[in-house]
């Protein structure tokens, strides 16, 4: 199977302070990655690194066979490589359709291509479309997370890298994100790196996973053997 990303030997700091230290590790094309770890072990910090936010000190980045470690964020972003970051951050003064018509302006469909894709994303997320003329700041914790995953969706990702999309969720509402995600990736073929405090949901919803601490990669393996280790299950499943 293709990696659609490799990370080697990875650092990445912010000032005299290392964040990231030696990381390695891939995602490969229609895989759902996910990696977990207590907070500041350095899971945020490795995607802003993926998407060219916090530069590289050492080490390499690869996605789709092109070395990425100097490519600005919007290139990143043309060529198939979308994160949502934690917080949603949608407009909150546009309503959904005017976010989801931003997120479309900076895709390469026009057309009925477009309007396809638009509609694709309302039978994905149904409740976007009930409030497809409200303004984003109304929504709900959960409507925001999928208003977001919808406007990276437009783009076309090959590879979405996706920052605690349950925080501040309901665990109910936190397994149906999680979950429609993982479903999009099984159908259409899309590669997820999932960064997600909540271990036992991502890893449900998971092909393979990675356990950091302190910047460092402590663990791996197919998600199904990390639920069953016996440490991992102590410090991040609760048992």
């Amino acid at each position: 199977m293709t990696n659609i990303l490799e990370i080697t030997d990875l650092v990445l700091s912010y000032g005299a302070a290392a964040a990231v230290r030696g990381v390695t590790m891939h995602v490969a094309e229609g895989e759902v990655v996910t990696l977990i770890g207590a907070n500041g072990a350095g899971k945020s910090t490795t995607l802003k690194g993926v998407v060219g936010l916090v530069k590289p000190v050492s080490g390499s980045i690869r996605f789709a066979g092109d070395v990425t470690t100097t490519r600005r964020t919007d290139w990143l972003a043309r060529h198939g490589l979308n994160l949502v970051p934690e917080g949603r951050r949608v407009f909150a003064a546009l309503t959904v359709a005017e976010n989801l018509d931003v997120a479309a302006s900076a895709s390469n469909l026009h057309g009925a291509a477009l309007k396809a894709k638009i509609r694709e994303i309302y039978e994905i997320f149904p409740r976007l479309e009930e409030r497809r003329d409200s303004l984003s700041w109304t929504l709900s914790g959960g409507e925001q997370q999928m208003l977001a995953m919808g406007r990276a969706l437009i783009a076309q990702p090959r590879l979405l890298l996706l920052d605690e999309p349950s925080l501040g969720l309901s665990p109910k509402l936190a397994t149906e994100v999680v979950q429609l995600i993982s479903r999009y990736s099984r159908d259409h073929g899309l590669s997820v790196l999932l960064v997600e405090q909540n271990a036992r949901l991502a890893l449900s919803a998971s092909d393979r996973g990675y356990v950091m601490e302190t910047g460092r990669i402590v663990a791996e393996g197919p998600a199904a053997e990390l639920q069953d280790n016996k440490e991992v299950r102590r410090a991040y499943l609760g048992s």
